[in-house]
């Protein structure tokens, strides 16, 4: 179920300069997310920005409290980044399709950038389950890994890459996902982060994992009406064009047509 709350912000982070983590005070949201959705903020009182912002959900204690970190990209998410503790901001959520989870499988998680957020709430959220979760989380260098002391205590093992090598492994966060696909068996990936990445992890399971491991991917979108009304937000798919907001953002990795939707994204 979906609400429209006026959530007070009692608690706001400066990460870095353009990076902000906001805690809401929202029981209805806080009580029914699950890790995978997000919220759709509007990021200020006033009539404009008209549209809302997507931004997924980082984490709920479940009962009051609900937390999302989101980059300052644009006029609205500075906006919201401007709001201060004890303000009233507008949230509808929890939105989307939450990350299915097999709980006989050890998880691998990768992430890229602040693709973070879902998959640090997935694995907090399951932390009290017996199957291993191993955290992939690449970015171009060590400066836009976020909240890495954090999310290591929801993880068993943490594999770091960057692409310039300031930080763990230099590479891409594909590189040891293939190297684990090889070696273990009977796991689960999970996957958030810029689409390039998401692709390139897909390919990597299709050709390299043992067959029947799953593999979801949540996708970056622009949306506009985060129900699935305005069609903004589509992507191809080997069943048609389906809604980010609506049937996503969590999809089955091999459901998505990647090479139709890289192209269209090197478009815009």
């Amino acid at each position: 179920m979906k609400y429209r709350v006026l959530a007070r912000l009692v608690e706001a982070h400066e990460l870095d300069p353009t990076t902000f983590r906001h805690v809401y005070e929202a029981p209805q949201i806080a009580r029914e997310c699950a890790p995978g959705q997000f919220l759709h903020i509007r990021v200020s009182p006033q009539t404009a920005p008209l549209l809302r912002r997507p931004i997924s959900i980082l984490w709920s204690d479940g009962h009051t409290h609900v937390e999302v970190m989101f980059k300052v990209v644009r006029a609205g998410t500075a906006l919201l980044a401007s709001r201060r503790i004890g303000d009233e901001v507008d949230l509808v959520g929890p939105l989307g399709n939450p990350f299915p989870y097999d709980f006989t499988r050890d998880a691998v998680m990768v992430a890229g950038g602040y693709g973070i957020a879902p998959l640090a709430f997935l694995a907090r959220w399951n932390v009290s389950n017996h199957n291993r979760r191993t955290l992939i989380y690449g970015a171009r260098s060590a400066d836009a890994l976020y909240l890495l002391p954090e999310w290591k205590a929801a993880f068993d093992r943490v594999i770091v890459t960057t692409e310039d090598g300031s930080l763990g492994r230099r590479g891409l966060a594909t590189d040891p996902l293939r190297d684990l696909l090889v070696a273990e068996s009977h796991l689960a990936v999970y996957a958030c982060g810029p689409t390039p990445m998401l692709a390139a992890v897909a390919r990597t399971v299709a050709e390299v994992a043992e067959p029947g491991t799953p593999c979801y991917v949540s996708l970056e979108n622009r949306m506009g009406c985060g129900v699935g009304a305005c069609l903004g937000c589509v992507v191809p798919t080997k069943q048609g064009f389906k809604t980010t907001c609506r049937e996503g953002p969590v999809f089955s990795a091999n459901e998505i047509c990647f090479e139709e939707l890289l192209e269209k994204l090197a478009r815009y």
